[in-house]
């Protein structure tokens, strides 16, 4: 997706330790303006303002005043400390509110909901909680790490029901 009235793409990405070098080199320069940063590093100017408040630090100028100022070694760090961390959270923690909601919801029999329309309905009336993608919550069924099985899954079990009995040759598969 991208804006009509700019070349930026509108489309997440990790910004590289150049186009963080590139940033630091404006603001050294005196440029400040977030939007003609992300111009020139090309990505948004939210991610700029972001990612100069993440890696700047309190320095001391020559009358011991307090300022910040942005170093891009030092947001790389910090970034890479981030990427290092998200990886070692418990996706179960994670998404408890989600997979509370479910259990509840899929224990209860009574709902033929698929498990793809409970993560959109989720997703609508719960936005500020973290949700699993619908691959990513059957995959945790499978794996045994939620209380809800394949069994309390109708959509899933009727899938399954419905392949069995597909003939070849003549012969139904049983």
């Amino acid at each position: 997706m991208t804006n009509s009235n700019s070349s930026v793409s509108r489309h997440y990405h990790q910004l590289t330790s150049e186009q963080r070098g590139q940033i630091q080199a404006m603001l050294d320069s005196g440029i400040t303006s977030c939007s003609a940063i992300a111009r020139k590093v090309g990505c948004h100017k939210s991610t700029i303002s972001r990612e100069i408040r993440r890696g700047s630090v309190l320095q001391r100028d020559h009358n011991y005043l307090l300022y910040e100022h942005y170093y891009a070694d030092i947001a790389q760090i910090y970034h890479d400390k981030r990427r290092r961390n998200y990886y070692k959270r418990d996706p179960l923690k994670h998404y408890a509110v989600f997979l509370r909601m479910l259990s509840r919801r899929f224990k209860a029999k009574f709902d033929a909901t698929s498990i793809d329309e409970f993560v959109g309905e989720f997703k609508r009336t719960m936005p500020g909680y973290p949700c699993p993608s619908t691959p990513t919550v059957y995959r945790y069924i499978d794996q045994g790490l939620l209380d809800i099985s394949n069994i309390d899954l109708p959509m899933k079990l009727k899938r399954r029901r419905n392949k069995r009995h597909h003939s070849h040759g003549g012969h139904a598969l049983h």
